[in-house]
């Protein structure tokens, strides 16, 4: 089966809609297809997007205070270095404080927050501190996950709310399992990630299913930097003449023409020979494919971004961007919407992989289910 790519559900909406390839006309479509492709991957969690994650708690430490603490200058100054500067909270005693940055090692002062510091003659030299990390970064594609697991238990901690954690960490200063968790935007970054409470005191493991989100997608495979040149193969090595090959294509779908012809989609009367996924850049005349083969030297050839959807989900997809594309040409939406619904219905009746018929009596929490088919309506 090959892929659907951003490059054939552009000219299936330049054949539908009867389009050419101006550049008003690609403008819109591409703007039809981006927002069907935002729409569709995140209107359900689709089963396509359910992946193993992982975090790895880190061991708190504990060190003494020394006589260079100031905290009017939100600093805390510790006997000897720390070995790592990703810990994320300091208690002393009873109390806790998030730390912004820090320089283990050859500096040993570390920056309390702003605004989440320690009063004025609660903090002293000759302290003991307890320096540990209860916040972790969650994958670049994290959208929502299901409850975590640690090593040792099914899981007996529960899920809080922000506001509820900060409050159980105030009052509480607990530490080891089970933990309590919520998540939360990352502090340092544009992620997010699990704030683990109380505060583990181990190094472990903390698996969990998430759900991504979809590759992004960039190239059509219609700009010209996407087809100049032509291209020769041997194995996995692609080199180019002429090409302008960029890292930014890695991921990308390598599609091959022959000497006259640059690929079209699979219907048209020049259909792309052999595709292949771009796994390295070296140059602007040199890419690695995932596959290996031939190509004669002089092929023509151009690179797409791969729609990042199942398979069953690839109509729904192609009637959304019909009906995005009538809604912003303002022709005939309801009947694109129409289509597109029940298409997108079929996608959901198909998006499951243990049917009832393959149900464990063995796993805890199990089940299972098929919606019969309906009789489609307007």
């Amino acid at each position: 089966m090959g892929y659907l790519c951003y490059y054939d559900l552009v000219e299936s909406l330049i054949v539908s809609s009867y389009g050419g390839a101006q550049d008003a006309e690609q403008r819109d479509i591409r703007t039809a297809i981006h927002r069907a492709y935002d729409e569709l991957t995140t209107i359900r969690d689709w089963a396509y997007y359910h992946v193993h994650g992982r975090v790895i708690t880190r061991a708190p430490v504990t060190a003494t205070l020394t006589g260079g603490t100031d905290l009017s200058a939100g600093l805390l100054e510790v006997s000897g270095g720390l070995a790592a500067s990703d810990y994320t909270h300091v208690r002393v005693g009873d109390r806790i404080s998030e730390i912004t940055c820090a320089d283990p090692g050859t500096n040993t002062f570390w920056n309390l927050s702003d605004t989440v510091t320690f009063p004025s003659g609660t903090v002293a030299s000759g302290d003991t501190a307890v320096f540990f990390k209860s916040l972790y970064a969650l994958p670049d594609d994290f959208r929502n996950l299901d409850e975590p697991s640690d090593e040792y238990n099914w899981w007996s901690g529960l899920y809080v709310t922000p506001d509820q954690a900060m409050k159980i960490e105030r009052v509480s200063n607990s530490s080891g399992e089970p933990y309590h968790w919520t998540i939360l935007k990352d502090p340092n970054g544009t992620g997010w990630v699990i704030k683990l409470v109380g505060y583990p005191t181990t190094a472990e493991t903390i698996d969990f299913i998430y759900r991504r989100n979809a590759r992004p997608i960039r190239y059509s495979g219609h700009e010209p930097a996407l087809r100049q040149g032509t291209i020769a193969r041997s194995n996995k090595n692609v080199t180019g003449t002429g090409t302008a090959f960029s890292s930014a294509m890695v991921g990308s779908i390598l599609r091959v023409g022959d000497t006259t012809n640059h690929p079209g989609p699979i219907e048209s009367f020049t259909p792309w020979i052999s595709e292949s996924k771009i796994t390295a850049y070296s140059s602007a005349t040199a890419i690695t494919t995932e596959t290996s083969g031939t190509i004669a030297s002089s092929t023509k050839y151009l690179i797409t971004d791969p729609m990042d959807v199942a398979q069953h989900m690839q109509k729904a997809l192609d009637s959304c961007c019909d009906y995005w594309l009538a809604r912003i040409r303002g022709v005939k939406t309801d009947e694109a919407f129409s289509l597109y619904q029940r298409d997108l219905r079929l996608a959901m009746e198909q998006d499951q992989l243990a049917p009832i018929s393959g149900r464990s009596r063995y796993v805890w929490h199990d089940g299972g289910w098929r919606s019969p088919l309906q009789a489609d309506v307007g």
